[in-house]
C-alpha cells in the first residue's frame, strides 16, 4: 500500500530554429524583399511596399534601401548552401533582376515619348 508515485520527466523540447530572414521563391513581385521582411516580422507585404513607395517619394532612399536588401538577403533555396555560394547566387539573381526592371522601365519610356514625339 506504500506504493511511491511516479514521476514523469519530460525530455526536453528541442531549441526552436531561429527566425531566417530571405526573399521567398513565390508572392514576390520584383526581388521577394517585401515578402522576406513582412514573413520575417509576421506583418503584411502590402504595408512594407507602401513604406518603400513612400520613402522613395518623399527621400529617394526607398529604391536604394530596397537594393541593399534584395542584395544581402539570400533566396530561400540558398539557405542551406555554402554562405559564399548563397551571397554570389544572390548578388547574381539581383543584378539580372535589376538589369531587366530597368530594361521594361525603359521600354515604358520610349512607348511614352515616342507616341508624343509622333503626335506632336
Amino acid at each position: 500500500m506504500d506504493e511511491q508515485p511516479t514521476v514523469r520527466v519530460e525530455p526536453p523540447a528541442p531549441p526552436a530554429s531561429p527566425k531566417r530572414l530571405y526573399r521567398p521563391r513565390e508572392d514576390r513581385l520584383l526581388l521577394g524583399v517585401c515578402v522576406g521582411l513582412a514573413r520575417y516580422f509576421d506583418t503584411d507585404p502590402v504595408l512594407l511596399r507602401a513604406i518603400f513607395a513612400v520613402t522613395t517619394l518623399l527621400a529617394g532612399t526607398g529604391v536604394v534601401i530596397y537594393v541593399v536588401l534584395a542584395l544581402i538577403m539570400p533566396n530561400e533555396d540558398m539557405l542551406e548552401a555554402d554562405p559564399r555560394v548563397a551571397a554570389q547566387a544572390t548578388v547574381d539573381e539581383a543584378a539580372d533582376e535589376i538589369r531587366r526592371g530597368i530594361d521594361r522601365l525603359a521600354d515604358a519610356v520610349r512607348g511614352i515619348f515616342g507616341k508624343e514625339k509622333r503626335g506632336a
